[in-house]
């Protein structure tokens, strides 16, 4: 591995096997010839293959203010989020610590993420406190944490018309009771919106989840391709779960693997930002 100064003073690591490989494809296909098309799409896949993930992380963190850091890196509070002795933030050991005190229904919104081509998920992660009497088989659509992915941005319709419309999302939680891996419908956004567990940790045990994004997508939606990510949330809810409402989880990293590994994160990029976050709100409301 080599390190290379920018100018601002941030090292940038090189890999040395990706640059070899690189500038081997150029001399093949300047001197010799690659024999077909597949072997120079099997050389690109390889030098691609050498990427790390789009990586969400909570390393950095510097002391003080984990709201106020939050922001800095592109999150939003909405609704009971905003409210601290409702929702208890702390990092420690790079993992981001959530802890609900009471029942309350909340948002922490991420949309300056934009990944063009969408593959896996892999997310490390778990659950301190399970909220009580809590089950998408009985239609109390609570969790500890619920990891939100949008794709693209096509308003689709919420199934009410008081309820804004929001893109595509997937939500990915832990869960007790409910089925793994499979599709759970909310109250509304069903022609957009699915929920799903990943797995079953005991309270404390950190996990690592894999899910097929570009998959789970194509299948519960009836698409052909899967649009890019626009924005990732997490969201807190407790309001109608038993034991005064309490629970809590934390969440160390997110990994995005992508067949190409085009990535921006510009505000710019999106239209009507502010009324795309109140859809978002509302697809965690309306559960």
């Amino acid at each position: 591995m080599h390190a290379v100064r920018t100018k601002g003073g941030q090292r940038l690591l090189i890999n040395r096997a990706m640059w070899i490989l690189m500038v081997s494809i150029i001399s093949a296909t300047v001197h010799f010839s690659l024999r077909n098309n597949r072997e120079l799409g099997e050389a690109v896949a390889a030098a691609e293959s050498l990427k790390g993930p789009f990586t969400v992380d909570f390393s950095g963190y510097p002391g003080g203010s984990v709201e106020k850091w939050l922001v800095t890196r592109g999150f939003n509070f909405e609704k009971d989020a905003k409210t601290r002795a409702l929702l208890g933030l702390s990092i420690t050991n790079q993992t981001l610590n959530l802890t609900a005190n009471g029942h309350l229904s909340g948002f922490i919104l991420n949309d300056s993420i934009n990944l063009d081509n969408v593959g896996r998920v892999r997310i490390t992660w778990g659950v301190t406190q399970y909220p009580q009497e809590t089950s998408y088989e009985k239609k109390v659509n609570n969790e500890a944490l619920m990891l939100y992915i949008f794709f693209g941005k096509e308003k689709i319709s919420s199934g009410h018309i008081l309820i804004p419309n929001s893109p595509y999302f997937i939500g990915l939680f832990l869960c007790q009771d409910e089925q793994v891996n499979f599709p759970y419908k909310g109250r509304y956004f069903h022609a957009g919106g699915r929920f799903v567990c990943l797995g079953k940790p005991h309270p404390g045990e950190m996990v690592v989840s894999e899910f097929d994004l570009d998959r789970a997508f194509k299948s519960y939606f009836g698409k052909q391709q899967t649009p890019g990510i626009t924005g990732i949330a997490f969201g807190i809810d407790t309001s109608k779960a038993g034991g005064g409402g309490k629970g809590g989880a934390f969440i160390k990293t997110i990994e995005f693997f992508e067949a190409s590994k085009h990535v921006t994160a510009a505000h710019s990029s999106y239209t009507d930002c502010d009324a795309t976050k109140k859809s978002w709100v509302s697809a965690q409301l309306a559960r």
